[in-house]
Order: structure tokens, then C-alpha cells, then sequence
């Protein structure tokens, strides 16, 4: 069951990342958050940012626990699949920074 638990921490981790964000920009859309600006950008955008970044750090942890886990058995697979879920937190979530919010 452990075993279970690592292999599936990294995408697990992704995909709340995503549910995360998803149900954020939906919200801030439907509130109109794009419209508030502040700080040089609108309230969306620093919301969705900072989410994506709790993220990467979430992520990031993950990986770099199962990496110090690599001797439990199916340890290297782990580690690798935490990796993939950081990187594709970092990848999925690109057009946060760069793509207009709510068009």
C-alpha cells in the first residue's frame, strides 16, 4: 500500500496542483477578479501565480522526498514519477504567466 502511495504521489500532486488553479480561474473569472488591478497586474493573475507557485513548491517537495526514499522498494520509479509531477506542474501551468486570464 505504501509503495502505492509513492508511485502515485508525484502525479497525485499534479493533478490537485491543477484542480487547484482550474477552480481558481474559474472563480476569479465568474467574479470578474481580472478587472481589479494591482500591482502592476490584475488580481486574477497574482492569484493564479501564486497559486501555481504553492504548487511547485508542493511538487518540489514531493520529488525531493521520494528521491531521498530510493532504497524502499520501487524507490528509483517513485522518485522519477515525482519528478515527472513537478515538471509537469511547472510546464501545465505556463500559460498562467503569459496567456490573458479571462477572454
Amino acid at each position: 500500500m505504501i509503495a502505492l502511495l509513492r508511485l502515485s504521489a508525484g502525479p497525485i500532486g499534479w493533478a490537485a496542483a491543477f484542480c487547484l488553479v482550474y477552480a481558481l480561474h474559474g472563480l476569479g473569472c465568474a467574479r470578474r477578479w481580472d478587472a481589479v488591478m494591482a500591482g502592476g497586474g490584475s488580481l486574477h493573475r497574482w492569484v493564479l501565480l501564486g497559486a501555481w507557485a504553492l504548487s511547485i513548491g508542493a511538487t518540489l517537495a514531493i520529488a525531493l522526498y521520494l528521491t531521498g526514499r530510493r532504497d524502499a522498494p520501487l524507490g528509483h520509479v517513485a522518485a522519477a514519477l515525482g519528478w515527472v509531477g513537478f515538471a509537469a506542474t511547472l510546464i501545465t501551468f505556463l500559460p498562467v504567466a503569459v496567456v490573458p486570464a479571462c477572454t
